[in-house]
């Protein structure tokens, strides 16, 4: 009888046929430590689709666009949603702690970033595309595999920004900024996710990171500023924030996400305006509930 994980070994190579040696050695390691995992989610039907999902590649991307303060689209974002086999959309609320969970980011990062080159390279968007990537990804093996799609797919790399995620603290900063420097040296962008200075690791990437080209200001930051539901969280100190940002880093890109009506772009569209604040965006339903890429 045939191993269960020499299967999923072949289903792999199948699915992904010119993955480079060092990822594909990478996954076999992540297999080989979490059987226990794999098992585990035969017992539970969401966790085994969320595996299927995964070891099948069967992922697609949802498109949300980013626009200006007049509503001209600017860039998207690239949104992965898992498709199951009997075609029930699976979104990251499900299955991103499975796979946090059990050590998968860094090989769901690698997928979800191959299959955006490929999309990228079939549809040809006439704007930028942000792919999403944990801090842990983003090393000198991510360096050689993004050359490894470039040298396949000859993308522009101004096509592409590489949006790091509010995940996982960074504890190597000048590591880190090297990574980033020799993606930006090859014509990529790179934007921070989430920054809220009260809730997560990123407000310390601001102060902390060199290259980077946009910030994205946490959506539940802003609707607490504009529904006023904390008292932390003043107008005036979200102004000081942005004023830091824009003086730590001169040019970048200010995006406010989680903009849902007309109400809440105006108030932060006009605040942002009257302090004289340069290249700002706005992302969330209000302009785009996202359409399939």
């Amino acid at each position: 009888m045939t191993n269960i994980w020499t299967l999923v070994a072949d289903d792999v190579r199948d699915t992904i046929p010119w993955i480079s040696n060092e990822v594909e050695n990478n996954f076999m390691k992540i297999i080989s430590v979490t059987k226990d995992f794999i098992a585990h989610t035969l017992h539970t039907d969401t966790k085994k689709e969320v595996y299927e999902c995964l070891k099948k590649n069967m992922f697609h991307f949802i498109s949300q666009g980013i626009f200006d303060e007049a509503g001209n689209l600017k860039k998207t974002e690239l949104l992965a949603r898992l498709e199951s086999v009997d075609g029930k959309t699976l979104f990251p609320s499900t299955f991103c702690p499975i796979i946090e969970a059990n050590g998968l980011d860094n090989i769901f990062d690698q997928l979800v970033v191959d299959k955006a080159f490929e999309q990228i390279f079939y549809r040809k968007p006439s704007i930028p595309c942000s792919i999403n990537v944990n801090p842990s990804t983003l090393n000198a093996s991510f360096i050689q595999e993004v050359d490894r799609l470039y040298d396949f797919y000859l993308i522009n790399p101004s096509q592409i920004i590489f949006e790091v995620l509010e995940t996982e603290k960074i504890d190597d900063y000048d590591s880190f900024n090297k990574t980033l420097f020799e993606l930006r040296k090859r014509g990529y962008k790179i934007a921070v996710d989430d920054f809220h200075p009260l809730g997560n690791h990123n407000a310390l990437c601001i102060e902390n990171l060199v290259e980077i080209d946009t910030v994205k200001i946490d959506g539940e930051y802003m609707k607490g500023l504009y529904n006023k539901t904390n008292t932390e969280w003043t107008v005036s100190d979200f102004l000081k924030n942005i004023e830091n940002i824009k003086a730590k880093h001169p040019g970048i890109d200010i995006v406010v996400e989680k903009i849902e009506d007309e109400g809440m772009f105006l108030f932060f569209r006009n605040l942002l305006a009257h302090s004289h604040v340069e290249n700002v965006s706005f992302q969330w339903y209000y302009f785009d509930c996202g359409s399939d890429f």
